[in-house]
């Protein structure tokens, strides 16, 4: 078996056990905040794997990188993932967790590419906009890519929305190439 349908099964046992115990709306802003730190540092990642460190101490590390106590519940999920020696899908498991999460609310999952750091005036406008045009609640993770130059790349559910310079200059660029081999 193979470790994404793993990580998914223990993503959907979470799920459904929150749903029960009502605990979703707790749990998953740590589910998030876990996801994403994840997703930026490769370090605790390898240390979860480290076999010299007891399940307490990478439970520990966990509890860590949140920033402040995990609920019951969640340290008990990523207790068995450890002890079941099985650290290597904890982000796969988080990253499906969310993906159910937000699909269970209806809320969309957008991705921001921008060229600089945007104010938080500036990210509260884009996200009303952008929930107003699809006429859905949404949740914004935003990156910083200097290379786009200006303006920004907008994905919403895997659909690509591209008004940034280097997208406009990779068009024409491309345009200018076509028109190259048309002419030959």
């Amino acid at each position: 078996m193979n470790s994404g349908s793993i990580a998914s099964r223990y993503a959907k046992g979470l799920f459904e056990f929150c749903q029960e115990k009502n605990e979703l709306e707790s749990i998953y802003p740590f589910i998030y905040h876990l996801r994403k730190t994840l997703l930026k540092e490769s370090k605790p990642i390898e240390l979860l794997e480290d076999i010299t460190l007891s399940a307490d101490e990478k439970i520990g590390l966990i509890e860590r990188v949140s920033g402040s106590t995990l609920p019951k519940t969640l340290k008990q999920f990523i207790g068995l993932i450890i002890k079941r020696n099985r650290a290597n899908i904890l982000l796969n498991a988080f990253l499906i967790f969310r993906r159910i999460y937000l699909h269970s609310k209806n809320i969309l999952d957008v991705e921001l590419l921008v060229a600089e750091e945007l104010p938080p005036s500036a990210l509260e406008k884009i996200k009303a906009k952008v929930a107003k045009t699809l006429n859905s609640a949404c949740e914004i993770d935003i990156k910083v890519k200097p290379e786009l130059i200006a303006g920004y790349i907008l994905i919403v559910n895997g659909k690509v929305f591209d008004s940034s310079v280097k997208g406009q200059l990779s068009s024409v660029k491309k345009k200018l190439l076509e028109k190259k081999f048309d002419n030959r």
